[in-house]
C-alpha cells in the first residue's frame, strides 16, 4: 500500500512539474507572438541540424556544449561550419520581426533590444529558472556580450540543453 502512495505521489509531483514547465513555455510564447515563436523554433531546428552535422557522434545536448567550447576556441579555423541558418529560416527570422524584437540596429552596430518582445517574454518567466534569470539580468544590463564572455558565463551557469529556454538562449546569442 505504501508503494502505491509513493508512486502516486511521484506521478503527481512530476505532472505538476510538467504543468509548470508547459505554463512557462505558453507564457513565453504568448508574449513573444505566434509568428516570432515559429521563427525562433525554426532557428533552433536549424541549429540542431547543424549540430548533428558537425558533431555526428554526440547527442544534441553534448553538441550544444561542444559548440560553445569550439566557438570560442582560437584553434578553430573554419567558422563557416558554425553557420546554421537556412535561407528559409533566415528570411523568416527577419520577416517575422523576431530579429527586431531581439536586436536594435543603430547607425554603427547591433545592440540588444531590451524592450522588445524577446526580453519581455523572458522577463515573464525568468524567476522560475536561475540560468534564465541570470541571463536576463546580464543581457538587460550589458547587452550583447562577446562570444567568449557569453560562453564562459552560460557554461558556468550549468545549462541543461534539454531545457526549452536554455536552448533558445544559446541559439539567439548566435543568430545575428
Amino acid at each position: 500500500m505504501q508503494k502505491s502512495y509513493l508512486i502516486l505521489f511521484l506521478i503527481l509531483t512530476l505532472s505538476c512539474f510538467q504543468k509548470q514547465t508547459d505554463d512557462r513555455i505558453s507564457e513565453f510564447e504568448k508574449v513573444l507572438g505566434e509568428r516570432q515563436t515559429n521563427a525562433l523554433n525554426l532557428l533552433v531546428s536549424d541549429f540542431e541540424k547543424n549540430l548533428t552535422k558537425i558533431y555526428p557522434n554526440l547527442t544534441i545536448e553534448k553538441g550544444y556544449r561542444q559548440y560553445l567550447i569550439d566557438i570560442k576556441s582560437d584553434s578553430i579555423t573554419d567558422l563557416k561550419k558554425f553557420e546554421f541558418q537556412s535561407k528559409k529560416t533566415h528570411s523568416e527570422y527577419f520577416e517575422s520581426g523576431l530579429r527586431n524584437e531581439i536586436y536594435d540596429k543603430d547607425t554603427i552596430s547591433l545592440k540588444a533590444n531590451n524592450i522588445g518582445k524577446y526580453m519581455t517574454a523572458l522577463y515573464q518567466i525568468k524567476d522560475s529558472d536561475s540560468l534564465t534569470k541570470e541571463y536576463w539580468r546580464i543581457r538587460e544590463a550589458a547587452g550583447i556580450l562577446p562570444n567568449t564572455m557569453f560562453v564562459d558565463g552560460i557554461l558556468n551557469l550549468r545549462p541543461d540543453f534539454n531545457d526549452y529556454f536554455h536552448k533558445r538562449i544559446v541559439v539567439v546569442e548566435f543568430s545575428f
